[in-house]
């Protein structure tokens, strides 16, 4: 699931609407196409024989959305995660109601395919046993489009999936936070000796591992020492 965090599309609901009418008469659109687009950029909606719609995502997995009377559901694989969600009138609230995550996540051949596809950016790896990197996530959410590079943050491989989806619910973060690190390769360059931590790549490399909680101002000091942008 490669989603650059500064660079995220966000669907209106018209937008959804011409690629499945039958997304027309779907409660509470709005929180529904937010968790949608948080999670990927779907291809081709396809209405299916049980009065449901369902498509891939561009970057792989899918989605299926059910419109109901007075709700809607959503149900997605991507990544080693699996989401059912619940979207009810009138609050619109999204509800989680099965999360559950496998050994996919984020493997070797994708962190390759990032270096190959991207100048420079970060990686960023968090942990919900960790307050801090939880703490720095809320703030880097404020941050993160004024930081011009791509940005990819991924979950501890290890971590408790409900206390992730806990710590997600809780600062309404994206649901795409909760990919997980499965990289052997990030693996050995250290990154998951503590949590959080930082990684700096350019020109197809791994440059740098920072561990620790760094705040805006000491992360944009380390983008330019590292990667030679100046923010």
């Amino acid at each position: 699931m490669k989603i650059f965090l500064a660079l995220l599309i966000f669907y209106t609901p018209l937008s959804f609407a011409e690629k499945a009418p039958l997304l027309k008469k779907l409660k509470c659109s709005d929180a529904v196409f937010k968790a949608i687009s948080s999670l990927g950029e779907p291809k081709e909606w396809k209405k299916n024989l049980d009065s449901t719609v369902s498509t891939d995502f561009e970057s792989g997995g899918n989605v299926q959305v059910e419109v109901g009377a007075n709700k809607s559901m959503v149900s997605s694989a991507q990544n080693g995660v699996s989401l059912k969600l619940e979207f009810s009138a009138p609050d619109c609230k999204m509800k989680v109601l099965k999360i559950s995550s496998s050994n996919g996540g984020f493997l070797d051949r994708d962190l390759d395919l990032l270096l190959k596809k991207e100048k420079m950016g970060v990686i960023y790896l968090w942990s919900p046993h960790m307050s801090l990197s939880v703490y720095e996530l809320v703030e880097m959410k404020k941050y993160l489009s004024s930081l011009k590079i791509p940005v990819t943050i991924l979950l501890d491989l290890n971590a408790d999936i409900d206390l992730a989806n806990k710590s997600i619910q809780k600062f309404d973060l994206p649901l795409d936070y909760l990919k997980r690190m499965n990289s052997r390769k990030l693996e050995a360059f250290g990154a998951t000796i503590h949590y959080p931590s930082t990684i700096f790549y350019k020109e197809g490399e791994l440059i740098k591992r920072v561990p620790g909680f760094n705040g805006k101002k000491s992360l944009q000091d380390l983008i330019k020492k590292y990667l030679g942008v100046a923010l």
